[in-house]
């Protein structure tokens, strides 16, 4: 039964919903509120630390729902440290494999809602209505109260199928299977975010399912099996 609220509460928060002011969390009069901006800054200082590489830092920037005047109450903060350029295939490989690993790692939050570190390259396309700059103490992309255009129906159904997908990738434990699910669940969201934004319907049924903890529990799975292939197990030797 809590799963099922879960699962209801969650698919209702995918409808849009404009609110009259940004996150009084961590907004004061369209600014980030000092304590925020200071904590972020330290959080995104600990995260470059944390890659180990000179990443010539640009910017710290929030995007997502909580630069924005559809935040919810499940909006993480998506904190992005702005490099130059865009970065390469193997950088950009190490930046995502470094942000798994802080993840695995931290639970950071401020006031409640979870912080998600990302490294975004200057020239890299971004597809947000909402950027606001903490190093300059500005918006880049100012949001508007706007309620964007969301095919509900579509939501739904393309939710219901994905999350087909994944029970049936998570009950077979077949690690090839798993890896698929994942890929093709990572590859619609960026095909929805090019197509149509922030709010596109894939973008949406990602919003879902990760609010779910089901990218969590793909991950962890797959990592449980990656270790058990890579494992040679003790064998009791005979006399």
């Amino acid at each position: 039964m809590k799963d099922l609220e879960k699962l209801r509460e969650f698919t209702e928060s995918s409808v849009v919903t404009v609110n009259r002011r940004l996150n009084p969390k961590l907004w004061r009069d369209g600014e980030l509120s000092p304590e925020v901006v200071e904590k972020l800054t330290m959080i995104a200082r600990a995260f470059e630390e944390f890659i180990g590489v000179d990443l010539k830092i640009i910017d710290y920037t929030i995007t997502g729902s909580n630069a924005n005047y559809t935040w919810t109450a499940y909006s993480d903060i998506d904190l992005h440290l702005i490099v130059p350029g865009t970065p390469s295939d193997e950088e950009r490989e190490l930046f995502s494999a470094k942000k798994a690993l802080w993840a695995e790692q931290h639970t950071i939050t401020i006031k409640g809602l979870p912080v998600e570190c990302y490294v975004q390259g200057e020239d890299e396309p971004h597809h947000s209505t909402g950027v606001y700059s903490i190093v300059q103490s500005q918006w880049l992309v100012e949001p508007k109260k706007i309620k964007p255009e969301v095919d509900d129906s579509a939501v739904e159904a393309k939710k219901d199928g994905v999350m087909r997908n994944i029970e049936q990738a998570l009950l077979s434990k077949d690690l090839e299977k798993l890896r698929v699910v994942k890929d093709k669940i990572t590859k619609m969201r960026q095909a929805g975010l090019e197509r149509a934004g922030e709010w596109s319907v894939e973008n949406l049924v990602f919003k879902i399912i990760r609010n779910l903890g089901l990218i969590d529990e793909i991950t962890d799975l797959i990592r449980e099996l990656e270790d058990q292939e890579l494992s040679l197990e003790q064998t009791q030797q005979l006399n």
